[in-house]
């Protein structure tokens, strides 16, 4: 039984490339008894499965490689279910930790979820707390509805006990790269484990919405977040709910083609999503 079990997940990118991984050395300040899971999905093998900078420092360190992009709910459920620990650590590849965070994610208890303050830019853009960005010091009740992204949550064992027996599974295995970390967290609420949500510090950590990118990337984002959330609406909004919220996009999209201005959501995909309840990689 390790205290502490990490995953980084790498995608398009090499081992000594991770910031992560290099901030998790730098910070000065390292977990102990630790797992540490270094999950390569594709697209490329790893040239170099070099770790001894982090055996060194006492981790526990395994890869794994799926080259086929595999879906992030199947990978964190693997991790978990074949590493005993009092908590599991969920990490992107381009996170840049720090000495503060770490020392809160080992005091983090298994019985509670602790969500990192995740900053981009130098300012604080997730958890949100109904609708609103947390602010320090916000208390969390619960009845309060909380979304984060899923780098750097910590998820005690007993969380996870809770949701197996809610759900037979940590993360919602119908989706695959966007939704992921959202429907966990109607998960918690549905199961009643907001009030087991912890507001720790946290990192400076790189927000694809936020960035400017190709017109590629973009329409790929654009169907992700359509199937992301066709499907939440499907699955954790009531039925007249889903369609008061679906009327509205419909309407702001058909404004925003009118206008000519960026749009998040494809009405097409979206209501695919919705309609067939799967990711269009299980069509």
């Amino acid at each position: 039984m390790f205290d502490t079990a990490i995953i980084v997940l790498l995608y398009n990118k090499e081992i000594s490339d991770s910031t992560t991984l290099s901030s998790l050395i730098s910070s000065g300040t390292q977990f102990s008894n630790a797992k540490l899971v270094i999950w390569n999905n594709g697209p490329n093998e790893l040239t170099s499965c070099d770790v001894s900078f982090l055996t060194n420092l006492g981790y526990k360190v395994q890869i794994e490689e799926t080259l086929h992009n595999e879906s992030l709910a199947v990978i964190y459920n693997f991790f978990i279910n074949n590493n005993q620990a009092e908590k599991y650590i969920f990490l992107d590849d381009d996170s840049t930790l720090n000495a503060n965070y770490i020392k809160a994610a080992c005091r983090s208890a298994a019985s509670v979820v602790s969500m990192p303050m995740i900053s981009s830019g130098g300012k604080v853009k997730n958890p949100v707390i109904n609708s609103i960005v947390y602010s320090k010091g916000q208390n969390i009740t619960a009845n309060d509805k909380v979304i984060t992204i899923g780098s750097g949550l910590v998820v005690g064992k007993g969380v996870v006990h809770e949701l197996l027996r809610s759900f037979n599974s940590v993360f919602d295995e119908r989706f695959y790269l966007y939704g992921v970390d959202t429907t966990f967290c109607h998960r918690l609420t549905l199961s009643r484990l907001v009030a087991s949500i912890r507001i720790i510090v946290g990192f400076e950590h790189s927000l694809s919405r936020l960035e400017t990118e190709s017109e590629r990337v973009t329409k790929f984002r654009q169907k992700e977040r359509s199937y992301d959330f066709g499907m939440t609406l499907r699955y954790y909004y009531s039925f007249p709910r889903a369609l008061y919220i679906l009327a509205r996009i419909t309407l702001h999209v058909l404004k925003c083609i009118l206008l000519s201005k960026k749009r998040v959501f494809s009405i097409l995909f979206l209501f695919r999503a919705y309609i067939t309840g799967k990711h269009y990689k299980a069509l």
